[in-house]
């Protein structure tokens, strides 16, 4: 436990304790306007009500009052000694599953704002520590239970979500531009593949590694005009069942082409890597020429999926979805958004199912039917001008 518990014997949760007590000056004015910043951006969003971001607030201070910590100095066994104290304060009764599950969003929701790139490089100036991940599934196991018990395995976004997302992006995208952030073109990055994912049904382990050679012209004569070399991408997933799946919506073509020529060469000249790689890297035991990758990391890797995962759970969490958003999401929303648009079997070639039933299961009618929410008339060609230094960002 921590040595707090000790002092005078004081219940480290008691009613109106000061969360930050044992901090110095500095750190506890970081460590205030860090809570209430947070608090601040939960409560504007719109999407719940003040009293659920005013419960978060409530339990973040009671676990960083337990453990006399500032925010950024968390860690994982703090939280597996704060749920240990409360089941000891209830005689070793173990604590009800959804009320782990409440402590464990609020903590959630605390952790992706503190570990938001922008928001960790600030702590790391000001405090001169950066913060880490203190909670996931294992140090806050009935988290997960509850969550496998009730909810869905499957969800689609809903187009006012997907506009949320959009919208939360940009501005993560112009806030960056604004602080000539390193973050910035992986933010772009970021953006197309979230919004490929869905135009295309991508399994995650597909999104991470596609190449530009997957995308061919259409066979329409249309359509190649209208979509050039990009108006079909071709896929062999899991079971190596392959698909061609249409380019269908000019938005997201011209997002994918902004990409390409303006951002992704930037990307590729400025990863940072081990001259022994030779230009190469591996991914689940396949080799890649990283100049043949559409998307790859900063370090010039295959794309870890958990990074993808990150940034959807912050934005999740930015724009309040209804669940956590995760990349099988954005597959059940592709595949809702492309079933009123072809035949049953059509759908089932296109998602790469063996069977029909398990496209019927991605198809979510009733929270989604509509189509592509990417704005087409954002200006984006606007965020490469003027880029003399460009080489600080």
């Amino acid at each position: 436990m921590p040595t707090i518990l000790s002092l005078n014997n004081e219940n480290p949760l008691k009613e109106g304790r000061d969360s930050f007590a044992g901090l110095t000056e500095k750190h506890r004015a970081i460590a205030e306007n860090l809570v209430s910043d947070w608090h601040a951006k939960i409560s504007l969003m719109g999407e719940t009500e003040n009293s659920t971001a005013d419960s978060y607030l409530v339990t973040v201070k009671r676990l960083l009052s337990f453990t006399g910590k500032a925010p950024w100095m968390l860690r994982k066994k703090d939280v597996v000694d704060f749920l240990a104290f409360r089941q000891n304060e209830r005689d070793g009764v173990p604590l009800a599953e959804l009320t782990v599950a409440a402590y464990g969003s609020a903590w959630r929701s605390f952790q992706a704002y503190m570990l938001m790139q922008d928001v960790a490089n600030e702590i790391s100036v000001a405090a001169g520590q950066r913060p880490q991940e203190f909670i996931d599934d294992q140090n806050c196991i009935p988290v997960r239970r509850a969550k496998s018990d009730q909810t869905p395995k499957g969800w689609a976004l809903t187009p006012e979500f997907i506009d949320k997302i959009e919208d939360e992006l940009l501005h993560m995208i112009s806030i960056a531009k604004k602080r000539r952030s390193k973050a910035y073109y992986a933010l772009i990055r970021d953006r197309v593949m979230f919004h490929l994912a869905i135009h295309f049904a991508l399994r995650v382990s597909e999104l991470v590694t596609l190449t530009l050679k997957q995308f061919s012209p259409h066979t329409s004569p249309k359509m190649r005009e209208k979509f050039g070399k990009y108006g079909a991408l071709t896929v062999s997933g899991k079971n190596k069942v392959t698909g061609t799946i249409p380019m269908r919506d000019e938005a997201i073509y011209r997002l994918l082409i902004l990409y390409i020529e303006k951002v992704r060469p930037k990307l590729l000249l400025r990863r940072s890597r081990k001259e022994e790689n030779n230009g190469l890297t591996s991914y689940k035991g396949k080799t890649y020429a990283v100049a043949d990758l559409l998307f790859f990391s900063e370090r010039g890797n295959v794309l870890n999926p958990r990074s993808f995962r990150k940034r959807l759970e912050e934005l999740s969490m930015a724009v309040m979805t209804p669940q956590k958003m995760t990349p099988h999401t954005l597959r059940h929303t592709g595949c809702t958004l492309m079933a009123p648009l072809y035949s049953p079997d059509v759908a089932q070639k296109y998602m790469r199912h063996k069977n029909l039933a398990t496209t019927l299961h991605y198809y979510h009618p009733d929270p989604l039917n509509a189509g592509a929410h990417l704005n087409p008339d954002y200006d984006v060609a606007g965020w490469f001008e003027d880029e003399e230094d460009e080489d600080d960002y």
